[in-house]
This record gives C-alpha cells, sequence and structure tokens, in this order.
C-alpha cells in the first residue's frame, strides 16, 4: 500500500465528498437538512470508495480510482438520499416551491449567525425547561401558563410575540389567548451609564449642553426602551424615550429564532400546515423593525396631528425632529388624567360623557375617513388635559387602512350591528382571500348563529363579538389580514376603555350611527355626479360593445349555434397538475431512451480505441447510462415529495 497516496485520499476526501454532495443535491433538485445531506454524502461517496477500489484493485496511486470515485459518487449520494426519502414520514418533505434548490451561504457568515442562534435556542429551551413544557409528557392544561412564563422570562421580542399572539383568537384556542394576555412588557430599568452614551450618540452631544433639566429616573422602563423627564433650553418640558444599548443585535438574533421556529413548527405540525406561522411571524417582526425605528414614530404623530386638525379639544403630543433620531424620541410632556379615570375626570369639574363622544368621533374618523388610527388605545394612551383637551400618546403602533379597506369594513361594522348574515358573508369576500372550494352557504348558517349568540334583546355587537368572529372564519381555513385584525385589537381596546365610562356602550353600534358621516361626501349631489361620471368613463368600452355582442349571442341562439366551451386550465391548480404531470413523463421517457441508448452502445463492440479496453461507443453510452440514471433519480425524487408513494 502507497503511504503518501493513502494519506492524499484522507486529507483529500472531506473535499471530495462535500463536493460530491453538493453536486447531487443540486441533481435531485431539492431542498434537504444539513443532517440528511450528511448522511446520503458520508454513505454516498463511501461506497462510491469502495466500489472504485473494487474495479482498480485497491491502487490508491491510480488515476483511475480516482475518476471512477468522482464518476459514481454523485450517483450513489442520490440514490442514499432517496433511501432516506422513502424512510421519512409522510408529509414532512418539502414539495413544490417549497422544495426549491440547493444553495449555499458563506460559510464564515453561516457560522457566525449559527453561533449566536444557538446560544440563544440554548437559553430559550433552559427557561422552558425550567417552566416544564420541554418534556416528553407535558400536562395540556399548564401548557399556555408554562408558555406565558418562558415568553416572560426569554423577554424582548418574544414578549411582544406573545402579546400579538394573545390577540389571535383566530389562529389559537381561546385558553392560550387569555393567558397570553397576561404577559406585561415592563423590564429592570437600565443604569445611567449604560443609556447616557446611546443619547450622546444618537444626538451628537453632552445631554447637559441638549437638555437644560434631565431627570435619570426612568418614568418607565420597557424591553426596548426607557422614557425620561427632561427640560428643553427654553423651558418647554419635554420626555425623551431612549432605546436600550445592543438591542438591535439582540432582535435580530431573536428574529432569526423566532423564523426557524415558526418554520420548524409549519413544517412539522399539523397546526403548521393550516395556520402558517412563517406568514404571522413575518407580519409581526416587520410590525416589530417599525416600532424600533422611532422616527417612524415621529412620523406616525405627525399624520395623526394633520388627521385630527379637523377635531377640536383632541391633539397629539409636538415631537421635536431636531432632537429625534431612530434610536431616541422627544417630545412634548403631557399632564393630564386617564379618560378611564372617571371619578378624577369629575373632580377636575369635566364630563367624562361628552370626552368619551369626542373620543369616538375622533376614532371612528381616523378609521374611516383618513385611514390612518392610534393602534394601541388603552387607557394609559388617552389622558385628558385640565381644560378637558384629550391627548393621544405613545404612537408606536399605528394602523393604516386604503379606501377599498375602509369601505369593506364600515359595510362589515354595519351588517354585523343589523345582524345581517348575508351582509357579512357579502363583506368578507371584500376583505378575506376565498378559495373556490369554500362553502359559502355554510359559512353564513355559521354566521347567522354567531350572530344569534351575540345580538341580544336591548343590547348591540359588541367589538369583543368580532374575535369570535375570527374563530368562525378560522373554521373554513380562512383568517384575518393584519391590517384587519390590527383593526379589531384596537376596537376592542378601545371599547373596553369607554366602557369604563358607560358600561353599555358598542363601538360597532357607534360606528353604525356615524355610518353616515363616513359616507356622507359619496351621498352629496356633487361627489354623486363625479361618481356616475367616473363609472361611466370606465364603463363606456364595455357598454358601446354590448349590443352587438347581445345581438350575436341571439342570432347564434336562434339559428341553434350557440355552444359552449369548458377549459380544464380555468383552475390554475388543473395546469399545474397537468404540467407537472407531463414535465415527469418527458423525463421518464427521455431517461427511458437515453439509456435504452447507451447499452445498446455498450454493446456495440466496434469504434475508435480509446486506450485499454474501451472505445469511444462505450464511453459514450456509459456518460448516456449516468445521464439516464440522474434524469430517472429526479423524477422518483419529485414522485416521493409529493406524496405519490
Amino acid at each position: 500500500m502507497n503511504l503518501p497516496a493513502l494519506f492524499a485520499w484522507i486529507f483529500l476526501g472531506l473535499p471530495a465528498m462535500v463536493a460530491v454532495t453538493f453536486v447531487a443535491g443540486r441533481m435531485l433538485g431539492a431542498k434537504r437538512g444539513w443532517l440528511a445531506l450528511t448522511v446520503s454524502g458520508v454513505v454516498g461517496w463511501s461506497a462510491a470508495v469502495v466500489l472504485a477500489g473494487e474495479l482498480t484493485n485497491w491502487r490508491w496511486d491510480s488515476i483511475d480510482m480516482v475518476l471512477v470515485s468522482l464518476a459514481i459518487g454523485p450517483l450513489l449520494t442520490m440514490v442514499c438520499a432517496l433511501g432516506l426519502d422513502f424512510l421519512s414520514p409522510v408529509g414532512s418533505l418539502a414539495s413544490g416551491e417549497a422544495a426549491g434548490l440547493v444553495t449555499v451561504r458563506n460559510p464564515i457568515e453561516t457560522v457566525r449567525i449559527h453561533r449566536d442562534r444557538v446560544a440563544r435556542y440554548r437559553e430559550v429551551v433552559r427557561i422552558a425547561r425550567s417552566n416544564g413544557i420541554v418534556r416528553r409528557r407535558v400536562d395540556a392544561a399548564s401548557l399556555p401558563d408554562g408558555v406565558r412564563h418562558t415568553l416572560e422570562q426569554a423577554g424582548g421580542i418574544f414578549v411582544k410575540l406573545g402579546q400579538v399572539a394573545s390577540t389571535r383568537n383566530d389562529v389559537l384556542p381561546q385558553a392560550w389567548c387569555d393567558e397570553l394576555s397576561k404577559l406585561r412588557s415592563g423590564a429592570e430599568p437600565a443604569p445611567e451609564p449604560t443609556i447616557r452614551p446611546v443619547i450622546e450618540k444618537e444626538l451628537q452631544g453632552l445631554v447637559e449642553v441638549l437638555y437644560a433639566e434631565f431627570e435619570w429616573t426612568p418614568l418607565a422602563s420597557a424591553s426596548i426602551a426607557q422614557v425620561y423627564s427632561a427640560t428643553l433650553r427654553d423651558g418647554t418640558p419635554v420626555v425623551v424615550k431612549a432605546q436600550r444599548p445592543g438591542l438591535q443585535r439582540r432582535m435580530d438574533v431573536d428574529r432569526g429564532a423566532i423564523l426557524q421556529i415558526a418554520g420548524f413548527i409549519e413544517r412539522n405540525t399539523p397546526l403548521g400546515l393550516s395556520v402558517k406561522p412563517t406568514d404571522l411571524a413575518t407580519e409581526f417582526l416587520d410590525n416589530v423593525a417599525e416600532e424600533l425605528d422611532f422616527m417612524i414614530e415621529a412620523n406616525n404623530a405627525r399624520e395623526l396631528a394633520d388627521g385630527l386638525a379637523a377635531f377640536p379639544g383632541i391633539r397629539i403630543p409636538a415631537t421635536y425632529p431636531e432632537l429625534s433620531t431612530s434610536r431616541v424620541l422627544t417630545e412634548e410632556r403631557v399632564s393630564g388624567v386617564s379618560v378611564a379615570d372617571v371619578e378624577a375626570l369629575r373632580a377636575a369639574g369635566l364630563d367624562p360623557a361628552e370626552a368619551s363622544e369626542r373620543l369616538i368621533t375622533a376614532f371612528l374618523s381616523q378609521m374611516f375617513e383618513v385611514g390612518v388610527f392610534h393602534a394601541d388605545p388603552h387607557p394609559g394612551n388617552i389622558l385628558v388635559e385640565p381644560d378637558g383637551t384629550i391627548v393621544l400618546i405613545d404612537l408606536g403602533a399605528v394602523g393604516r387602512l386604503g379606501p377599498g379597506q375602509r369601505s369593506a369594513t364600515l359595510e362589515l361594522l354595519v351588517a354585523a350591528s343589523l345582524g345581517d348574515a348575508a351582509g357579512l358573508r357579502v363583506a368578507l369576500t371584500e376583505i378575506v382571500d376565498m378559495s373556490d372550494e369554500a362553502d359559502l352557504r355554510a359559512l353564513e348558517r355559521s354566521l347567522e348563529r354567531m350572530l344569534a349568540r351575540h345580538m341580544h334583546a336591548g343590547g348591540g355587537m359588541t367589538a369583543a363579538a368580532f374575535q369570535d368572529l375570527s374563530m368562525v372564519i378560522a373554521q373554513f381555513g380562512l383568517r384575518f389580514p393584519d391590517w384587519l385584525a390590527t383593526l379589531i385589537r384596537t376596537m376592542v381596546t378601545l371599547e373596553g376603555t369607554l366602557k369604563t365610562i358607560d358600561p353599555t356602550f358598542s363601538l360597532v353600534e357607534a360606528a353604525r350611527a356615524h355610518a353616515g358621516d363616513f359616507t356622507g361626501a359619496k351621498l352629496n349631489i356633487s361627489g354623486l355626479r363625479a361618481t356616475i361620471e367616473h363609472e361611466a368613463m370606465r364603463q363606456m368600452p364595455r357598454l358601446r360593445r354590448l349590443p352587438e355582442r347581445v345581438d350575436s349571442l341571439l342570432g347564434q341562439a336562434v339559428d341553434g349555434r350557440l355552444s359552449m366551451r369548458l377549459s380544464f386550465f380555468g383552475d390554475p391548480k388543473n395546469e399545474q397538475v397537468l404540467s407537472k404531470l407531463v414535465d415527469r413523463m418527458v423525463l421518464a421517457i427521455i431517461a427511458a431512451a437515453l439509456g435504452l441508448g447507451s447499452v445498446l452502445l455498450i454493446d456495440v463492440q466496434i469504434g475508435p480505441e480509446l486506450g485499454g479496453h474501451l472505445n469511444l461507443n462505450e464511453l459514450l453510452g456509459y456518460v448516456g447510462l449516468a445521464a439516464a440514471s440522474i434524469l430517472s433519480l429526479r423524477v422518483i425524487a419529485g414522485v416521493i415529495r409529493d406524496g405519490s408513494v
């Protein structure tokens, strides 16, 4: 045995195995986990080396052994990968667009990312284990409580994830939503030495120079930022919100962890297939990214202030752009009492009912006229000043509605307040993406039962009932879009705030009462004339051709020439199925023809000699046979992943 050659095989075998595994994965054309790739690569490459050694009498220094190993290595690795696919549980393999092609990242970047994520995973798993949710047998009744404590102790973005999830009872059982709603985002205050550098770096100056006074005891402390009381050089009282140091990097790691967990749930659980947690996680993370940029909050404040300009007695605190960045926000300090503190309002000589009416009118206008609204109207964010002016604070969460969304939502609210199940179904079809297979009659019957539960004598529909509506449509495989979930969450919060003033208050009934105000612009004469003119111009080309087409149809019917054509390709799903079937049939036929032709070429003993016992026809035959094998294995891999076998 040639020892140098043997050592060369050992040291060069690893990169060769990696290359062979990569080539095999690309040839099969589907993603696989790192464990499956590693196992198939090791087994396939080892088998190729053994077979090459047997064919070349174990001549380690022979170029023939190297060439044979590299030639048959990908084929044997592909066979091993298919074997693992056969052994995988049904439905556990990625299929269709999710299968994709194997991609390779920068290895250094990958190692760095995985290092941080693994550290975070271990921390979260340790916390989960301490709360008793990482066990073989978990008590289903105690699981929501364990998850809440885990999210609370994990902190940061995980707390916000739980808070958002608590409002999505169209996705989670009500018991889970109730438990997660107990989450609080408070955190231990960070000391001055850690926050001061953030403020001074962002504002490019010393705190003592930028502000006349600065109180380092925070007014509030959360997982994302801390709020301080300060005074400007001109004597204006302000509050300063400063982001915690190192937050962005921690959020990036948590973002990756959440997406990984969501992907795992989506791939490996029945709930994941219907709920699509990756989509929900992406929506949530996009919203969090906005909250991390305080300049977005400042822009939200200015936008809402413009929208409320027509409503005297309600305003937004002023912001100071020259003392604000993406990580530090300076805004006017507001003194007042919570709108929900009825006794304090009366003690100050203010009328709670009048404040409530102004607030609901302004909010409904934000939602259905302006299209931009405060998305977190809990009592702590709605203050009443001594002169009775209502001030909305904390504009980090803002909802937006386009014209079509505003119209459809208002239609939804009016139908619900009237107990009109048919109208509610029609409004839902404008909002929710419904498949052609959706049973609309069954949906309408379910809506009738839901309305019957919530409509009662002397009362009306409440905003909280819309959470029940989300559960009803979830039974039909549907879910509210993110913007509507935000709107409903806002309505429920606002209704709860106003019920402290009037326990019988119903936001849905208020929306119906004000519906004419929001649609009035469309119903006046000038608005109606403009709408008719616009629609007439848009439909004019069709109207010109309408008489001709009607006459043509009637003529064909009279002459007995009227016929109807049905297309199998009317449904995109049918087209996709047929296209995939044809593709596989073509590949299978090509593979069979190529394999048969290659065998015939190998059997031909004539042709130019290339050396040894190999002639040109045999070489072409072996190459063709390898190509036929690759095509056949690719077809088999696709069939396995679609669950056909």
